[in-house]
């Protein structure tokens, strides 16, 4: 049976860029991309390292790593948490932000 793993993810603050000397303007993140970015790099990671959990990444305005309809031994659950948090730094690591921030 498969594990499912909920991913709460929430995108980066916007980026301010100076247009001129007095004007700047904000670029958002395109959080659905990103999020969709993100689960292709974990699942990519999951079917070695972890055949059995099936990752979903859905954008929030929490972070939080939630383990559905299943619950691991409390040790085990913190591991998992810090093991899936430096893996998704590792997978957004790869981003062009170009390819990600509106015009």
């Amino acid at each position: 049976m498969p594990r499912n793993v909920l991913i709460r993810f929430v995108p980066p603050a916007p980026i301010k860029i100076k247009t001129g000397k007095d004007t700047s303007r904000i670029r958002e993140w395109d959080g659905e991309k990103l999020a969709a970015f993100l689960q292709e790099g974990l699942e990519i990671w999951a079917a070695d390292k972890h055949p059995d959990f099936e990752m979903r990444v859905a954008v929030s305005r929490q972070a939080e790593i939630r383990f559905e309809n299943w619950k691991p031994e409390k040790t085990r659950a913190a591991e998992l948490r810090l093991e899936i948090g430096e893996q998704m730094s590792v997978v957004m690591e790869g981003i062009e932000a170009e390819d990600y921030l509106s015009e």
